[in-house]
């Protein structure tokens, strides 16, 4: 090997080493940054618990639950029970309170006793159950409602988490991508200054001109704009996976795992049918179809007689829960609102219409679910066809680049081939890490429009 070829190995050896030793840092910060090496399924685990978006959807989905046990009230009976303080002179209020009472007298039948009676105070100790009987289907029909409508928040829930999880995975792999940019970044700067001392060496030598000197020193310049600018994204970006995970601490993420290049060979079919069988947002728009087929059923009974029973049992007294006289009373009612201004019919065709709106989105997040799926499928399978066609593209544009060298080393070649060959190389290598990236987020994608279906 001649001296010529070994400096355009050791070039490319310390493109490498830089590689290598920038990913053992923290994205280029000090050693003394407070960092914490953290896996994707870490992420994950703590976002489960403490991510605000997925607690948020669970809340919502513990108030749906609430609303389905507040439909029994359609079906037990309910209790009251109320301490009633009166006092005044009106003379029914005063006849009837003492009979209540147990105190009226032979007295209180005289004229004046009755129609100018003294003040007087009661306490009623009031003891009331009332139950639903019938009420034309809205008990039950609402008591389906709410269940539906649980089930629905369920899903929701189920499919707020789902995309949790991907922005998580999408905001991880961002920030690999990232530092790998840095990483190559930094590597092609050194390989840039190398040029540069290269050129100025050959400027005293009298082989180039000084423009080629001063053209290796844009490049230069040019990087290390380049860098400052990848090791702020970086930072930035580890925030945002911070927010998408709920993480607060104060700590800077290194993500622990890399870009991976798995397989995969699930057909498109089976997805689809994965997915519609299993996919949480689909089985929310299902279940929400359902609740207001059943609102609309529930509607129609406000033009139906409804019957309730009750049972009253009182104490009345001139003190506070006193048992001077005590009465009880029970009795069924039929109540038929026929006619209350067109509001009835009204909420029976609001009820219907809301049914035929819930009904045809459901078909439309069907229908919108099957092009998710073939457009996540398409997108995964093009971004793993692409990175063959990446990884040899940065093998032949690192093989230019070894000859580019040695090509400028002989006199053979203008820096501004070096340049452009050695920008062409760096590109190469950010475009494979980006095809890494764009594949991994189109499998995490693919996996959360299927809800989960296994991509093997």
């Amino acid at each position: 090997m001649t001296i010529k070829a070994k400096k355009s190995f050791l070039t490319s050896i310390a493109w490498m080493a830089a590689a290598f030793a920038f990913a053992a840092s923290p994205a280029g910060l000090s050693a003394a940054a407070d960092t914490l090496q953290v896996s994707l399924a870490e992420v994950i685990e703590h976002a489960l618990h403490e991510s605000p978006q997925i607690r948020a959807a669970q809340s919502e989905a513990q108030s749906a639950r609430a609303q389905e046990l507040a439909s029994l009230a359609g079906f037990f009976p309910h209790l009251t029970l109320s301490e009633v303080f009166s006092r005044g002179n009106d003379p029914v209020f005063a006849f009837g309170s003492k009979l209540r009472q147990g105190i009226f007298s032979q007295n209180d039948f005289s004229i004046p006793a009755l129609n100018e009676p003294s003040a007087l105070t009661n306490y009623a100790t009031r003891v009331v159950v009332e139950q639903p009987i019938f009420n034309g289907g809205r008990s039950f029909y609402g008591r389906r409602m709410a269940s539906a409508y649980a089930s629905a928040a369920g899903h929701g829930a189920e499919a707020a988490r789902d995309a949790t999880v991907f922005g998580i995975k999408q905001a991880y792999f961002s920030v690999i991508l990232a530092r790998a940019n840095l990483e190559v970044t930094e590597a092609a700067q050194k390989a840039a200054a190398s040029h540069e001392r290269q050129a100025k060496r050959m400027l005293e030598e009298g082989q180039v001109t000084r423009a080629d000197r001063l053209k290796a020193g844009v490049r230069v310049s040019e990087l290390e704009q380049q860098k400052i600018r990848a090791e702020n994204l970086v930072e930035v970006l580890v925030e945002n996976l911070k927010l998408a995970s709920g993480w607060r601490s104060s700590q800077f993420l290194l993500p622990a795992d890399e870009l991976q290049e798995v397989e995969f060979d699930s057909a498109l079919d089976s997805l689809t049918a994965y997915a519609l069988a299993h996919q949480p947002a689909l089985a929310a728009a299902g279940e929400a179809a359902r609740a207001a087929d059943f609102g609309a059923r529930s509607a129609r009974g406000e033009v139906i007689p409804s019957l309730n029973g009750f049972f009253q049992y009182e104490r009345d007294g001139a003190g506070a829960f006193a048992g001077d006289g005590d009465n009880w009373m029970v009795g069924v009612s039929l109540d038929w609102r026929i006619f209350d201004g067109f509001g009835n019919i009204g909420k029976i065709k609001s009820a219907q219409a809301l049914k035929e709106k819930a009904a045809w989105e459901a078909a439309l997040a069907r229908h919108r679910l099957e092009v998710e799926v073939k457009e996540a499928w398409l997108e995964a399978r093009a971004a793993g066809k692409m990175i063959a066609v990446a990884r040899e593209a940065r093998q032949q544009a690192d093989e230019s680049l070894r000859i580019l060298e040695n090509q400028y080393e002989e006199g053979l070649a203008t820096i501004t081939d070096l340049l452009d060959t050695e920008l062409a190389a760096t590109g190469s290598r950010l475009a494979l890490v980006k095809t890494l990236y764009d594949y991994n987020v189109a499998l995490a994608r693919l996996s959360m429009v299927t809800g989960g279906c296994p991509l093997n």
